[in-house]
């Protein structure tokens, strides 16, 4: 069994609210962004009886107040009026059945709250790790979970299933850690991530000792939930009525659109009851899909059934491949020559700057390009040689960019240089070795075997971006300060 190596020093909890963490809120609740970093110091300051309000909730679960609990409660006093009323209506529309779930599942029903902390209460919220819906489950989580994750579905973005999958997720991770407030926490860090941070810290320990070895997001999103649960209990909204809707389920495949021009429904009104259809296509051939309509439309859908699949047009279900056609380039006589003015139709070029552990495969995947597309827009002809620091050309979907540069923003240059001080340069001296790995050696006990050498060494110089992938009997290159 492969050990994944904890780094010994210890930290404390995060002081600040990062940027981005608030930008993402002010985004999933507008869909605009009205938050900048410049009016950060202009946030309204909670109220000195924060404190008394939040010790006064009748709540079980982390009720010891975070250091950026106050701060996150400010940002939200200080949303407009009109965003303060959208995150309360958008609650409440649902808190009845996240009750309902939460109760049949035997968990605290104040978790419900954890919702409109993680995303706004916005269904096609999208977060860091590609976290999706009003639960920002992970891909892995929403599989195993029954949900279906593909191309053209994702079910996290459907409010009914995703609250189901979140609750049997937690009931999970209750019983592989023993209480809710560890399920929640291994929800919001992932299971790998907080068992290492139990190993390092200890099982019988606080919330906040856990906290304190976790990435700060986490710390981040229990601050936002603790602010929410005193946020939604003081600031009252008249519930507004949930749109009454009808389900029909779909036979073979089918376009939003082809709906749309039969039983005249606004698209954006298809979108808004049918998020997890990526595409706008409802894929009936491969299994039952279900299609919500706005109420009183179930009727009309099944007399003028044959006439919206008749309104069929070839190009609709013309989904924007990932792969993209390139023209010769015979004027790139030279190795390592960027691709010069080259433009594709419906994308952006944006730079990401690569980091220490970065191979080709995984920037790909995060960017939802091929290795392939990455080599030529860069002219790479041996991935292997690409180095920490330097920046590379990637091409996104126009309505991505924002996303994409949020999610990967470009360091500044202080940044910048200690990106590539993390370089890890091969001695003059050194000792070229070939190590065989052995059942229960991770890179920290490696790196103990050999004079001079870092975990994180033997990591950069074999291009391994994920300690947990070394595999028992994997020979890796090292080299021993002489």
């Amino acid at each position: 069994m492969l050990l994944l190596f904890l780094p010994a020093v210890s930290r404390s909890q995060p002081d600040t609210i990062s940027d981005f963490t608030l930008q993402n809120f002010t985004r999933n609740l507008s869909e605009k962004n009205f938050y900048s970093s410049e009016s950060a110091q202009e946030l309204a300051v909670a109220d000195v009886v924060f404190a008394d309000e939040f010790k006064a909730l009748d709540k079980t679960l982390f009720m010891q107040e975070l250091p950026l609990t106050q701060k996150f409660y400010g940002f939200l006093i200080s949303l407009p009026e009109s965003e303060k009323e959208l995150l309360v209506t958008r609650f409440l529309n649902e808190a009845n059945y996240f009750e309902s779930v939460l109760k049949k599942a035997n968990l605290p029903i104040e978790l419900k709250y954890l919702a409109p902390a993680l995303s706004a209460m916005n269904t096609k919220a999208v977060g860091a790790d590609k976290r999706a819906g009003i639960w920002q489950l992970t891909h892995l989580q929403g599989i195993l979970n029954g949900l279906l994750v593909n191309r053209l579905v994702d079910e996290r973005f459907d409010p009914v299933k995703a609250t189901r999958a979140f609750a049997d997720q937690v009931q999970k991770n209750k019983g592989l850690f023993g209480s809710v407030e560890n399920a929640v926490l291994a929800y919001l860090a992932g299971n790998v991530t907080f068992r290492n941070a139990q190993a390092r810290v200890g099982q019988n320990v606080s919330t906040n000792d856990l906290l304190a070895v976790l990435p700060d997001r986490v710390s981040e999103n229990l601050a936002a939930y603790q602010a929410v649960m005193v946020f939604l209990d003081h600031v009252k909204v008249p519930k507004t009525a949930t749109p009454k809707t009808d389900t029909v389920f779909v036979r073979q495949k089918l376009h939003f659109q082809q709906v749309s021009q039969v039983l005249n429904i606004p698209m954006n009104t298809l979108k808004e009851l049918n998020p997890q259809y990526t595409y706008f296509i409802v894929p009936g051939d491969e299994r039952r899909s279900g299609l919500l309509l706005p109420a009183g439309k179930k009727d009309d859908y099944v007399i003028w059934e044959d006439s919206v699949f008749n309104a069929f047009d070839s190009t609709l279900f013309e989904v924007v491949a990932q792969r993209i056609e390139y023209s010769p380039a015979p004027n790139r006589q030279y190795l390592g020559e960027k691709v010069k003015d080259l433009e594709i139709e419906g994308k952006t070029k944006i730079k990401y700057t690569i980091k220490t552990g970065d191979v080709l495969g995984f920037i790909a995947e995060d960017f939802d390009v091929r290795v392939a597309d990455l080599k030529y827009w860069n002219n790479i002809y041996n991935e292997r040689k690409i180095r920490a620091g330097a920046r590379l050309d990637i091409f996104v979907d126009d309505d991505k960019v924002d996303y994409y540069r949020n999610l990967f923003p470009e360091p500044t240059a202080t940044s910048t240089n200690a990106a590539v001080a993390k370089v890890y340069a091969i001695p003059e001296s050194a000792k070229k070795i070939e190590h065989v790995v052995k059942s229960g050696e991770s890179p920290y006990v490696i790196a103990k075997k050999y004079e001079g050498v870092t975990p994180e060494a033997i990591l950069y110089w074999n291009g391994i971006s994920d300690a947990r992938k070394i595999q028992i009997g994997q020979k890796l290159t090292i080299y021993e300060t002489q």
